[in-house]
């Protein structure tokens, strides 16, 4: 096999980890997997992850909070050490792109790893602590490995397919479902145009392989508790795919306004050079149906690498910005073959073309890193630090909104959300109620956070606790609000920290 060239590896390094410890964890997203990792680390539970050191967290399966909480162990509990993994998989998936290059575009096999990695959706996306990274680096390698399977023979080569179910695995550990649309892209390509090799496709031991790797820890979690099965199949996948439970952009149009503005904004500049190659739009089109009516199997492959998944996250019913980032390494390879060989895009002007791109979107790391932004878990806590020390508080207790996890990173605390319910607090998922007063009890050491518009309701179940008071220790600005900070004490208690 071909090596990538050096000058490829080091750009893939510049625009991986340019920024990467900059700027504080943004919440609630990176909060909330960082928090994760570190009580993952923290606890030495590697098997069951949680927010709060105690209660499960099962949105996601555990291979993300693993590499989380390797990084924390190895370089530290900082924002470089989260956002290692991301940056790692953003130069894996790159160099797996210059893989499949060699064979999908044989001409320039470096020119779709640098179309990938000069567009600002993968390198803002890598610079994010989130599952998706790694999701991107495990499903590209699967289709390497069947790409490969696929170029070895008249038929499928067996190596290459086990290694294709491994790489699933993983993908399924990493994100559960979403992992597998390109094998359902594959699937598809091969029933249209290859139907005898679907026999090889499901080869038993890359079958068994896929089974061990996706399957056991969620065997391990559900015997543990077997109502978890109930949560991960209606929560987990029907919640999000056909109801608005998640509140993520449930509308049907939602899919054309998160989506398209980040694959076209995402793929700049060189969606718009690849329709220039070939002539403009309608010529682009007319070229891409003959292509498909001749069952160009390569063309085939990665339309429906991206046709498939996207549709599948057009119609399911949640949606968020970086659910599409795994679509840009197909549409980087798709707009690298016309590029390749279009005789304007000489060695020169492509060498200038991605020399600018590169200073911008570093710039634009840069510019990102450094502009304030009230999400910041680094700048809510260095107000916090003095005030929490001074009342000797040890818990963060967040009422009726989700919690700040990144705090946790920062500050010597833990961080918990708790909701009002008519029997009393109660935490927001897989926790029992607990009677009100009992809890404040409970958390002599907490600072209850408070958003304004539940001030009233928060100091009504506190006069419902005999003797108790919640005098306003501070407050803090995070996410557009003013939220309030109070300690719950014994009526003769006094407190006289505040900050602002």
């Amino acid at each position: 096999m071909h090596r990538p060239p050096a000058w490829l590896v080091a750009l893939l390094v510049l625009l991986a980890f340019a920024f990467q410890g900059t700027r504080g964890l943004w919440e609630p997203d990176e909060g909330r997997y960082s928090a994760a990792g570190l009580n993952m680390l923290e606890s030495g539970d590697w098997l069951v992850p949680t927010l709060d050191g105690v209660h499960p967290h099962l949105t996601k399966p555990p291979v993300t909070y693993w590499a989380l909480a390797a990084s924390f162990a190895v370089f530290g509990e900082n924002e470089w050490a989260a956002r290692l993994p991301g940056a790692l998989a953003f130069v894996g998936t790159g160099l797996l792109v210059f893989g499949l290059g060699l064979r999908l575009c044989p001409a320039r096999p470096w020119l779709p790893p640098l179309v990938h990695a000069l567009a600002l959706g993968p390198v803002m996306g890598g610079n994010v602590v989130s599952t998706d990274n790694l999701l991107v680096f495990f499903e590209t390698a699967a289709m390497y490995a069947f790409v490969e399977a696929w170029h070895r023979g008249p038929g499928l080569d067996r190596r290459w397919i086990r290694a294709m179910w491994l790489a699933f695995g993983l993908a399924f550990m990493t994100k559960g479902p979403p992992g597998l649309l390109p094998l359902a892209a594959v699937v598809a390509l091969l029933a249209w145009q290859q139907r005898a090799s679907l026999r090889q496709l499901s080869d038993p031991l890359g079958v068994a392989a896929f089974a061990v790797v996706a399957f056991a820890w969620f065997a391990f979690v559900v015997a543990q508790e077997p109502s978890r099965l109930g949560y991960f199949l209606g929560d987990e996948i029907y919640g999000r795919v056909f109801t608005d439970r998640h509140d993520r952009n449930a509308d049907w149009y939602d899919g054309f306004r998160v989506y398209l503005p980040v694959l076209l904004a995402g793929s700049l500049p060189w969606w718009p050079l690849a329709l220039a190659s070939v002539g403009g739009p309608r010529r682009a089109w007319s070229l891409l149906r003959g292509r498909l009516a001749v069952r160009d199997r390569e063309w085939s492959l990665l339309v429906l690498w991206f046709v498939v998944p996207f549709t599948v996250f057009m119609l399911a019913r949640s949606r968020l910005e970086l659910y599409v980032l795994p679509l840009f390494v197909p549409l980087s390879l798709a707009l690298a073959r016309p590029l390749a060989g279009w005789p304007w895009l000489d060695r020169r002007r492509l060498a200038r073309i991605a020399g600018a791109t590169a200073v911008a979107l570093v710039a634009f790391k840069g510019t990102v890193a450094h502009w304030p932004n009230d999400r910041d878990a680094r700048t809510m806590a260095a107000g916090l630090g003095t005030v929490l020390e001074s009342n000797g508080i040890g818990r963060l207790t967040f009422v009726g909104m989700k919690p700040y996890y990144g705090l946790d990173l920062y500050l010597d605390v833990s961080v918990e959300s708790v909701e009002f319910a008519a029997s009393g607090l109660e935490y927001a998922t897989h926790v029992t109620p607990e009677d009100t007063c009992e809890a404040f009890a409970a958390r002599p050491d907490a600072a209850y956070v408070v958003r304004e518009s539940r001030r009233r309701e928060f100091d009504d179940a506190v006069a419902r606790c005999a003797g108790l008071a919640a005098p306003r220790i501070g407050e803090f600005h995070a996410d557009g609000h003013w939220l309030g900070l109070y300690a719950v004490r014994p009526e003769d208690a006094t407190t006289s920290a505040h900050i602002r």
